[in-house]
């Protein structure tokens, strides 16, 4: 809960609509996502990575890393001091169409399974799962080939909820502890409870560590008005379990590792190049890397990131972090470029394969 006692003047959501910033959706009810005014965000204006927090009255971007408080936010766009935000935000009416939401009741949350357990209940909910033909269709103009997408584990989430429920029942009745497990959760209805799990649309990708287990799943969404991508969690959900920003272990240990953004991006270019990738989920989620690297026994390494890296500071700034973090860490850095026509490495190697194609024939 805010400090201000909800003063709508000082509530994140006013002070984001005072800024100009593009508010995009409710991501939960705790949150709003909106366009990040530092990084810029992607290029689709529909898509956001600034996480406005109500109950916080608290913005972070999951993306260039930038965060703090509703104040804070006001004084750093407006390049003045604390004080006169406060006092410039008090002066202000605030926005008409600010709608508060009280406090949400707290929902005690489940820590993370061990990995363990974790893979091994991930494997099994995953038998019972199936590859839809849009979705096989989708990763396979990818690059990938049919074989990689069943070795992978690629699977589609179900939509109806009959469908959910008994999965959950036949996973419980196998023997599986769904407590603790990213992505599922219980209803309750008529004062009894029942297990069911996250009901969006798309399919999952397993995020892998070193030993090949399944730490969680990221999943590709069909819909992309808000994003792409999110994570397999539970958060906020009675019983649930949320879960955590995983990297991504793809390929085999290697004295090369190349490091890119988003574990289908490194699944896919692990596969057109037979190099060993780790995937970050943003650019600035590097907590670590240097321990799964050394797992890897990685002594050179590349940043791939996505070439926005060449205009946007922010991403710039990120990756220069990340080449401090890992020559500190003994590791030889360089970075990874190519033709700018491809957003991602992923999307250049699949274009060089092409080229080859056609000079075969």
């Amino acid at each position: 809960m805010s400090n201000y006692d909800y003063d709508k003047r000082l509530s994140i959501l006013n002070v984001a609509k005072k800024l100009g910033i593009n508010i995009l959706k409710r991501a939960s009810s705790e949150e709003y996502i909106a366009r990040c005014p530092f990084c810029g965000d992607s290029k689709n204006p529909t898509h956001g990575h600034l996480y406005l927090n109500i109950e916080k009255d608290a913005y972070h971007c999951v993306r260039c890393g930038k965060k703090g408080y509703a104040i804070g936010l006001y004084a750093k766009m407006r390049d003045i001091d604390r004080k006169e935000a406060y006092k410039e935000l008090m002066e202000k009416e605030a926005d008409e169409n600010i709608i508060l939401t009280p406090p949400v009741k707290k929902v005690k949350q489940n820590t993370v399974a061990p990995i363990g357990i974790r893979d091994r209940t991930y494997r099994a909910f995953l038998n019972k799962l199936i590859l839809n033909p849009e979705h096989l269709r989708n990763l396979i103009k990818r690059g990938l080939s049919w074989e990689e997408t069943a070795k992978n584990l690629y699977k589609s989430l179900p939509e109806e909820p009959q469908q959910r429920w008994g999965i959950c029942r036949e996973l419980i009745k196998e023997g599986y502890n769904l407590k603790g497990i990213p992505g599922f959760y219980q209803r309750e209805k008529d004062g009894e409870k029942y297990w069911d799990f996250v009901d969006y649309k798309g399919f999952l990708i397993p995020v892998k560590d070193v030993q090949g287990r399944i730490q969680g799943f990221q999943i590709r969404l069909d819909e992309e008005e808000f994003g792409k991508y999110v994570w397999f969690s539970s958060r906020n959900k009675l019983n649930g379990t949320p879960a955590h920003a995983w990297q991504g272990v793809h390929g085999e240990p290697s004295k090369v590792v190349i490091i890119t953004e988003g574990p289908l991006k490194a699944d896919v270019a692990h596969y057109l190049s037979r190099f060993t990738f780790v995937s970050v989920p943003g650019v600035t989620a590097i907590k670590g890397i240097e321990v799964v690297l050394k797992e890897l026994e990685a002594e050179k390494v590349y940043i791939a990131f996505d070439m926005d890296v060449l205009t946007n500071p922010a991403v710039q700034k990120a990756k220069e972090k990340l080449e401090r973090k890992l020559v500190e860490a003994g590791f030889e850095v360089r970075t990874k470029t190519w033709d700018s026509r491809y957003k991602g490495i992923d999307d250049y190697l699949l274009a060089q394969r092409k080229q080859k194609q056609k000079q075969v024939v």
